[in-house]
């Protein structure tokens, strides 16, 4: 390995650590990351800078060190504006897209996830989850439009695979990305993310379908259905010990919305001071969204000044974040803008409409597609027809595996076997919300399995795992447990 995998290697293993709070464990990797990717030339290696202040604030916060992991996150941001074209090494890429999504960057992160569907080049299966991460970025940063492209591919790649737990995630982000533009097909979307986690009795997430489709209800002036729904997702948030503060808060800044539509100010006001209650420790979008909120209820009831006031505070909210929502931002603004020309203060409300139309007009990074020649191309060895898929259980193992046991550790051994067995290679992974998926490729794909099998069955973060074989147009699926007994 070249000194610039070693570094992402030792990140990929530190971030798991970092990630799991496990700040005694963790290797002190991120400083001589640092030290030793700064003596190195191209992109990779300055993504690996990003990743590695990053992956330092997260142990800072573990050791509840808020200065210093203030200040690594600022080093972070400052070294990530200043960030060359994305690099062309997958795993490096891949780290630098997450770490720019857990940073709130979520402008920066588009051109990474995007360089990562692309370089995700010899199989449609393993680009699903980074086309989701793809179009989920756009969807958040509020370019719906681009969103749709890259979730419409990993939602058809994904209904390809049984079960795949992924599916309702990109399901979800496909139905934000149509709320404006097709909201049957948004409907469509929810409906069938809530059933595949009720069905998978996961109410705790069939519950952000729930509040999604309210607000398509909303929208669509269906609100005694969207109340219903509010009422349903609110009572999974609070039977849910690990609902964050933002699920809560945003629940009852929605349910004010809609007594606002009804003309109930005062039950409008009650849930809105409950929505602020609860989101003003966290602050962020949603609270931003509250503070909106009651400024739509005051100026409905024609308390023009009060209205005002919250509407700017929202602005000034969503301004404050390190990539603030571009649609709704603009919404927020466009509220003041109208509130100030009803209050005759045309100069002011002339100057919002400027900064509206710049934001109007800012364009989002094109959305990643497979290419048709890749997508075609298949393996890089062409006679590898057969296909097996290692599914890793990203949640339901004791916590010391995921503290001591990582996903690059396991991949070289893999590596390592298969270059002993010459029955086959790797050709990447993804990585999803619940699970990891591995891929590999050989001539034939039972005959692949048997020469990985010793590797899966040492390596304890492979329990419970799921193994796929594809040959030949036909599927299997098993228990890897089942295959080693």
């Amino acid at each position: 390995m070249t000194m610039l995998e070693d570094c992402v290697a030792a990140l990929s293993l530190g971030l798991g650590f970092a990630k799991a709070g496990d700040a005694k464990s963790a290797p002190p990797v991120f400083d001589d990351v640092i030290r030793e990717a700064a003596k190195l030339d191209g992109p990779a290696a300055r993504e690996a800078e990003v990743v590695a202040h990053y992956g330092a604030s997260c142990i800072a916060a573990a050791l509840k060190q808020e200065d210093e992991r203030k200040r690594r996150l600022a080093e972070a941001a400052i070294l990530a504006l200043k960030l060359p074209a994305p690099s062309d090494m997958l795993d490096s890429v891949d780290l630098i897209a997450d770490a720019l999504v857990s940073m709130g960057e979520i402008q920066l992160a588009i051109p990474y996830c995007n360089q990562a569907v692309v370089l995700t080049s010899r199989n449609a299966p393993a680009a699903a989850g980074r086309l989701w991460r793809a179009g989920r970025c756009y969807v958040r940063a509020g370019f719906p439009g681009n969103a749709q492209r890259p979730l419409v591919d990993a939602v058809e790649i994904l209904r390809k695979t049984k079960a795949h737990p992924l599916l309702p995630f990109a399901l979800l982000d496909l139905g934000n990305a149509f709320l404006q533009s097709d909201p049957v097909q948004a409907e469509a979307c929810f409906r069938e993310a809530a059933e595949l986690w009720t069905a998978a009795k996961r109410e705790n997430q069939a519950a952000t379908a729930w509040l999604n489709l309210g607000v398509l209800c909303s929208r669509a002036g269906r609100l005694d259905e969207a109340l219903a729904l509010y009422e349903k997702a609110l009572k999974s948030r609070e039977a849910d010990p690990g609902a964050t503060l933002s699920q809560r808060g945003n629940i009852h800044n929605n349910i004010a919305s809609v007594w606002r539509k009804k003309g109930d100010f005062g039950r409008a006001h009650a849930e809105v001071d409950r929505a602020i209650e609860i989101l003003m420790p966290e602050g962020g979008a949603a609270l931003a969204n509250a503070y909106g909120t009651r400024g739509e209820i005051c100026r409905d009831e024609s308390r023009l000044d009060d209205a005002l006031l919250w509407f700017r505070r929202a602005h000034e909210e969503f301004e404050r974040q390190p990539s603030p929502n571009v649609d709704q931002l603009v919404t927020k603004l466009e509220n003041e803008a109208a509130v100030l020309e009803q209050l005759g203060r045309t100069g002011e409300s002339a100057e919002l409409g400027e900064k509206i139309a710049r934001l109007r007009g800012q364009s989002a990074p094109l959305a990643p597609t497979i290419p048709a020649e890749a997508k075609a191309k298949g393996p890089k060895n062409d006679e590898a027809h057969a296909s097996v898929i290692i599914t890793l259980d990203g949640l339901g193992l004791p916590d010391e595996i995921y503290a001591k046991f990582d996903l690059a550790t396991l991949e070289r051994r893999l590596e390592t076997r298969l270059e002993e067995t010459g029955q086959g290679e790797i050709d990447g992974h993804e990585f999803g919300p619940e699970s990891t998926q591995i891929f590999l490729y050989g001539q034939n794909a039972r005959t692949l399995f048997d020469a990985i099998a010793p590797v899966l069955r040492a390596y304890p973060l492979c329990r419970g795992a799921r193994v796929e074989l594809g040959e030949r147009g036909s599927k299997s699926e098993f228990l890897l447990e089942d295959a080693l007994n």
